[in-house]
């Protein structure tokens, strides 16, 4: 963790938390409600540092304290195994439970930034009165909370509650089913996340959904058992009901969330690549030596007043550049074009090497529509050029054979006696836009006598 003084802020925190309980103690004074203040300042704190926004911070504010208040009833009996000191309890257990939210809220947010540096503390701070205005709102809901439904809810009565709404599988699905598509239109209409329109609407979805959940559960739907909702407890189960949307509320946001950010980095990651394959591509073709070499054959076919012949190298030549000029957006480029390109490619290479070449190519009518990624055939064919002595004696053979899947690319070996140092960076990028696009990769097979690559035929 590169965060050292959130290190240290999860650690003040835990020990400022665990010093209120002791302090409450001793003067005999209620300490939720400090306790969910001190929660709430170091969620806030850790939130803004890691450049979280506002509907974000208050997810966690939320989760922290409704996981808080479980860990503080069921993680003290833990403790209380081992210790009998009620103050050094409640101290041991808030001390605990601080450490593991804030490394919990650290790990959680460092994986939401990943990939998105832009993000990170101190580039980018949320909207001020907003935050204040939700945490008001969540203060005020965890006080009312204590003096109501704190009272009422016992835990005998909690427990059973609790039982009831996991054992009708129909509420469950219908509040988890609920939560995944509000989420989703929450997402999408971005206007929600002004603060009292999105605190306002989550409350009253959860309202509405603790209301239909607990009618449910009160008649057993859809297995009607004519339960009494005075046997139930209506007003107990709704407020039951009610914080368990919550609860599935931010589990489903935050899943919705890393889904989210997993899905840009991979799409940032793509697009990466693909930018680094057209830059390979567009520079290969802008390659000096290529150019040089085109020019003077250019200008060798002017001195020698071979004038239809000029105008149609050039022509040849214009069109490969408009070729890859014109598909550098493109991630997939159809096999009739590619081969277009790759034989006006081939033809300015047999004015230059004359008979030193042979190309064989086993297209069919029914290959000309499949896809392949542009410039990946004369990439291989340059390759061959660029790796192989090319001579009328000893000629080089490359043949083109298309399969129902997969387009070989083939050549004769004949090594030059100086070879030209490659990094193999056109290879690993033609690879990593197959994998990105159709989740396969190239194959490179290599012998004494020839060498060849196979390309997913799409």
């Amino acid at each position: 963790m590169k965060d050292r003084r959130g290190k240290y802020l999860v650690h003040i925190f835990a020990v400022a938390h665990a010093a209120i309980v002791l302090l409450c103690y001793a003067f005999d004074v209620r300490d939720e409600l400090v306790l969910t203040m001190a929660t709430i300042a170091m969620i806030a704190l850790i939130g803004l540092r890691n450049g979280q926004n506002t509907s974000m911070i208050a997810l966690s504010i939320i989760a922290g304290n409704i996981l808080g208040y479980l860990f503080g009833t069921y993680g003290a009996k833990v403790v209380a195994l081992v210790v009998e000191q009620p103050a050094v309890i409640h101290a041991t257990t808030t001390f605990c439970f601080t450490e593991i939210m804030g490394w919990g809220l650290l790990l959680f947010y460092g994986a939401l930034n990943k990939g998105k540096k832009e993000a990170l503390a101190g580039r980018w701070t949320p909207d001020m009165v907003q935050l204040i205005t939700i945490i008001a709102v969540i203060l005020l809901a965890r006080i009312a909370y204590s003096y109501t439904f704190g009272e009422l809810l016992q835990a005998e009565s909690v427990s059973r509650m609790v039982r009831m709404f996991f054992g009708n599988s129909f509420a469950v699905t219908i509040m988890i089913c609920a939560n995944i598509i509000y989420v989703i239109l929450l997402d999408k209409y971005t206007a929600l996340y002004r603060a009292w329109l999105y605190v306002g609407a989550t409350l009253l979805q959860s309202v509405v959904m603790a209301l239909i959940t607990a009618l449910i559960i009160g008649y057993d739907f859809p297995f009607m058992e004519q339960r009494a909702f005075a046997d139930v407890g209506f007003v107990e189960l709704c407020a039951i009901t009610f914080i368990a949307n919550i609860v599935v509320y931010i589990v489903v946001t935050l899943i919705y969330q890393l889904q989210k950010t997993r899905t840009r980095i991979q799409r940032e990651k793509e697009k990466r690549h693909l930018a680094q394959f057209r830059y390979n591509m567009l520079k290969q073709q802008m390659n000096p030596h290529f150019l040089f070499n085109s020019l003077n054959i250019l200008n060798g076919l002017i001195e020698e007043q071979q004038t239809e012949q000029a105008e149609e190298y050039v022509r040849k030549l214009a069109s490969l550049y408009r070729y890859v000029m014109k598909n550098e957006e493109e991630a997939l480029v159809s096999v009739r074009e590619e081969m277009e390109f790759t034989n006006q490619y081939l033809d300015l290479l047999r004015v230059r090497f004359q008979q030193g070449f042979s190309v064989e190519c086993s297209m069919q009518p029914e290959h000309r529509n499949r896809c392949v990624v542009p410039c990946g055939i004369q990439l291989l064919i340059e390759n061959a050029f660029k790796h192989n002595v090319v001579h009328s004696e000893s000629p080089l053979r490359i043949e083109i054979i298309f399969s129902d899947s997969h387009i070989v690319v083939r050549n004769n070996r004949q090594p030059k006696l100086s070879q030209t140092d490659s990094t193999n960076l056109g290879l690993k990028s033609l690879s990593q836009q197959y994998r990105n696009i159709a989740g396969v990769d190239i194959a490179i097979e290599q012998s004494d006598k020839c060498y060849e690559v196979r390309l997913p035929l799409l």
